[in-house]
């Protein structure tokens, strides 16, 4: 009985010590995040959100003076909770509080997800598609974490209620959920992988024809920023993913179907890839889904995947070193 007992009462001590450990590095690199990087012009975007913290309120109006549906398309619930802090912060406070939650929230549950591999845990934390989101892109960064929050909840109710919030604090979402539903209801008519790669693609495909003028006619902000046609892409991100894609796949059934909307996101982003740039964004909403999936790698695959997401993120970050602020800064 006592050495039960002494085992279990390790077991309870190695819990705390991973609770520790993952509470204490989600809260430096939230802090790091929200405190060191610059809260001026020397950051991309910074300004505008800084403008979006003290004025959301006239942007909401604004929207609202077109009708409802442009109100709708345009980020009600991003600009709704930068109002209301509005009221008790100021516009720089503002911005560091969405920065730090999104940042600790995030890697907190990135790294509480699975304790087994949790140096490479730490590791995604780097990747430059996640850490940019708390950087750079604050609102698509906000809207990541609560797409997280419903994607680890065990409650059914909370989980569909998080998820609808996603599109209305960034619009990617909505192509996000577009996808999620459908690899859903691909599940359930339990078609093939190969069945529902084609599918995805076909998916990918409608988007590519219809995004343009889809967003144009619902008023969407997007439509002043993006030229929804090809775009000029060196093609390595291609290679890179479809190795990634090519790894998962040679995985096997088991694994296709735990990590099905992975594997669709994936596909949703190379049929996407050369045709139009947005899909870009729309991927980066779920890379973290899909770097985490590789967890359940064996053998080979898991030390060619590891072997190769750590090439393409030195590389990438080598390539930033001489760019202002790791390629953060710029301004507007």
């Amino acid at each position: 009985m006592p050495v039960f007992n002494q085992a279990a009462n390790c077991n309870k001590l190695s819990v705390y010590l991973n609770f520790f450990a993952v509470f204490a590095i989600s809260i430096a690199y939230a802090f790091v995040l929200a405190n060191i990087i610059p809260m001026d012009e020397s950051i991309k975007d910074r300004l505008n959100y800084l403008n979006y913290a003290g004025s959301s309120e006239i942007v909401f109006l604004r929207y609202l003076s077109t009708g409802y549906l442009p109100v709708l398309m345009n980020e009600p619930l991003w600009l709704s909770i930068n109002i209301i802090l509005n009221q008790f912060f100021e516009p720089e406070a503002t911005v560091r509080l969405i920065i730090f939650f999104s940042a600790f929230t995030t890697s907190f549950l990135i790294l509480k997800s699975n304790p087994r591999y949790f140096l490479f845990l730490i590791f995604l934390l780097i990747f430059p598609q996640v850490i940019g989101k708390f950087v750079v892109h604050l609102r698509q960064g906000l809207a990541i974490t609560i797409f997280l929050l419903a994607w680890f909840t065990l409650n059914k109710q909370l989980r569909w209620f998080l998820l609808a919030m996603t599109p209305f604090i960034h619009a990617s979402f909505f192509f996000v959920l577009l996808l999620y539903g459908f690899t859903w209801f691909l599940e359930k008519l339990k078609l093939a992988l190969d069945l529902r790669t084609i599918a995805v693609v076909m998916l990918g495909c409608m988007v590519v024809i219809s995004l343009g003028v889809l967003v144009s006619f619902l008023g969407a902000r997007q439509a002043e920023i993006y030229d929804f046609n090809s775009t000029e892409v060196s093609g390595l991100g291609f290679l890179f993913w479809l190795g990634i894609f090519a790894v998962y796949y040679s995985q096997g059934r088991s694994f296709a179907k735990k990590h099905v909307f992975a594997m669709s996101a994936i596909v949703f982003y190379l049929t996407t890839y050369f045709f139009i740039e947005v899909t870009a964004r729309i991927f980066e909403s779920m890379v973290i889904i899909v770097l985490l999936a590789s967890v359940d790698l064996t053998s080979w695959r898991r030390k060619l995947f590891v072997t190769t997401l750590m090439a393409f993120v030195g590389i990438a970050w080598l390539l930033k070193l001489s760019e202002p602020w790791l390629g953060w800064g710029g301004g507007l």
